[in-house]
């Protein structure tokens, strides 16, 4: 299991979850890429057991939510649009 986080704007209780959405995730996995940042397409949940890859949940001004979450990384992003 990889070990994620990533930032919210809304308060964490009003966080829609089981919704499909593009996230910036920053990867928290210990090794060589360490804090490496990706665009994605996620599937958050709030039960910790859910999904596969663990989540960490930041609000707006970094406060680390203290529980975590579960995520399923449906397809990654490139940041580079097409044609370029």
């Amino acid at each position: 299991m990889a070990a994620w986080d990533t930032y919210i704007n809304v308060d964490f209780k009003d966080m829609p979850a089981e919704q499909e959405r593009v996230a910036i995730i920053r990867d928290l996995t210990a090794g060589k890429y360490k804090y490496r940042s990706t665009y994605a397409q996620v599937k958050i949940s709030k039960d910790a057991a859910k999904y596969p890859e663990q989540l960490w949940i930041r609000l707006g001004r970094g406060q680390l939510v203290p529980t975590p979450c579960s995520m399923e990384i449906v397809e990654f992003k490139s940041v580079i649009p097409e044609g370029l």
